[in-house]
């Protein structure tokens, strides 16, 4: 038991690297596309990476989801790697506003409109942010807190951003993102259904429960 938590941790560390190396280098563009000029280009590359960068902090963090006590594998680690999927899902929001809506929010408020049909939708992912944000803070200031709310708080929490972030990654996205997108979406799906199945299954009496 305790050796296959350890290899389960380290693989998770090991994910956690990759992902942070592979976003540190979609967020430097971003960020130093925010020093150059003004624009109005919503196809620019910068804001595909930094979107895909905010995607796989979210489904790399999820784990923290379904993580019940400190102790599990890897659960401050992977609170890490959420941390920094929500600063780089505030750093795709300021990329989009800086390359694809000049700033303005009646730019960013019709661009909505014309991609999802609807313009109000803006203030949903003004809200996601918020969210997110909020949930990241619970995480670091209080996480024993965190890590034993009732359940029904994280299932909201991230039923709500994982709806927008599928949208957003995979209704409405295209191309070579849009296939990242959707094949993050399957590994988390099947690491909810694996839990689901692991709550499920009947407790063998011959084998303690280690609280």
């Amino acid at each position: 038991m305790v050796e296959a938590e350890r290899v389960q941790s380290r693989s998770a560390r090991e994910t956690g690297a990759i992902v942070v190396m592979f976003s540190a280098l979609t967020a430097t563009n971003g960020v130093l596309s925010l020093f150059g000029p003004v624009q109005m280009s919503p196809q620019n590359s910068a804001i595909q990476e930094t979107a895909i960068g905010t995607v796989l902090g979210w489904a790399t963090g999820f784990p923290l989801a379904l993580a019940r006590r400190r102790g599990e594998p890897a659960t401050s680690f992977v609170r890490v790697i959420y941390t920094w999927g929500c600063a780089m899902c505030v750093l795709h929001i300021a990329v989009a506003f800086h390359l694809a809506h000049g700033w303005s929010h009646e730019v960013a408020w019709e661009h909505t409109r014309e991609v999802g049909g609807y313009g109000n939708g803006i203030f949903v992912n003004y809200a996601f942010a918020l969210v997110w944000f909020a949930d990241v803070v619970w995480a670091w200031v209080a996480f024993d807190s965190y890590l034993s709310r009732a359940r029904w708080i994280g299932r909201a929490v991230y039923g709500f951003t994982g709806f927008v972030v599928f949208n957003a990654g995979v209704v409405f996205n295209t191309g070579f993102s849009r296939a990242v997108c959707t094949l993050l979406f399957i590994a988390v799906v099947v690491q909810v259904w694996k839990e689901w199945r692991k709550g499920t299954e009947p407790l063998n009496p011959t084998h303690s429960q280690i609280p």
